[in-house]
């Protein structure tokens, strides 16, 4: 059977992963033509009239990619790249044009996939679990800090050429991605290591190197790492690792230049992921009565500052 290919890619979300993915998949040789989904008319028009730029470790990368508030064609392949708290009201937005097209989220957190699934009941939901670090540092423009992989799967069922066409794509554009029997496990891994890394950088207003590398911020990850494992447990996940507060570090330290999303979303006014990462797990620990008194206070932390500096 001939693999599948994909001629028409759309990236809903302008951020710095749908950024990123759009600059890697445009600049493939014999690749998909790519479109960007913007929701803001103006800053649609202002990125479609110029490059779009990433500065990488080995040097500057362009393409130029027409930024549209919908797309001109119907797309063979959706790729959702918004924050998790918006993933839900932007698919209900496009699901005219989306129509059966495969769709990828790229979230991070608990829910968003069953969010998706729910607004799109025509749709193939692919599972993406992503550790690319990346920051917008201007519009249109993004420090891509480490180039890591992305899991792709399904969390009822094994994968499917769907699923292996689109670790294809991404890795012919020259980001690693694989796929995974069960992207379950893969979703609760990154839970607990975002849900560990993001609050405490974002507070702290540091880089995620700090957070290793500084005892009592380090002492802090560790102690919501622990936590969120203890969830899993309860919850009947099967972790694809023993120790979730050592990958935390380990994560940590191999992207140490990255400022996390949630620190990006603190200092510019914007809401956060919190419910579905701290937040998660504290709804899920209340439900199988497992104490996560570093989740509730982090939690409760992010809550206010966000709801101070958006206001």
């Amino acid at each position: 059977m001939r693999p599948r290919t994909f001629q028409h890619v759309v990236i809903v979300g302008p951020g710095a992963v749908g950024l990123c993915v759009a600059v890697h998949l445009a600049g493939t040789d014999g690749g998909p033509r790519v479109t960007l989904v913007d929701h803001d008319a103006g800053r649609a028009a202002r990125l479609s009239a110029r490059p779009l730029r990433l500065r990488t470790e080995g040097g500057i990368l362009e393409a130029r990619v027409p930024v549209r508030l919908a797309p001109d064609e119907p797309p063979d392949l959706v790729i959702l790249a918004t924050k998790a708290h918006q993933a839900g009201r932007a698919v209900a937005a496009a699901a005219a044009w989306i129509g059966r097209a495969p769709l990828v989220t790229l979230q991070n957190g608990l829910g968003v996939t069953e969010e998706v699934a729910a607004a799109l009941p025509r749709t193939g939901v692919i599972t993406g679990v992503t550790y690319q670090a990346a920051n917008v540092v201007a519009e249109g423009e993004v420090h891509h800090a480490a180039n890591v992989l992305t899991h792709l799967g399904y969390l009822a069922g094994p994968a499917d050429a769907v699923a292996e066409a689109v670790a294809d794509l991404f890795a012919r554009a020259g980001l690693p991605a694989r796929v995974e029997a069960d992207m379950t496990p893969v979703v609760w891994w990154k839970l607990l290591i975002n849900a560990a890394i993001n609050p405490v950088a974002a507070l702290a207003g540091v880089r995620n190197g700090e957070v290793a590398h500084r005892p009592t911020l380090a002492a802090l990850v560790s102690a919501l790492a622990d936590e969120g494992q203890a969830v899993a447990r309860a919850e009947g996940v099967r972790l694809p690792g023993e120790d979730a507060a050592a990958a935390a570090l380990q994560t940590a330290r191999a992207t140490a230049a990255n400022r996390c999303s949630m620190l990006q979303d603190l200092d510019a006014g914007r809401p956060t992921e919190v419910e579905y990462l701290n937040g998660a797990i504290v709804r899920l620990a209340a439900a199988r009565g497992v104490s996560v008194p570093t989740h509730r206070a982090a939690a409760a932390l992010v809550r206010q500052v966000s709801s101070a500096s958006a206001a």
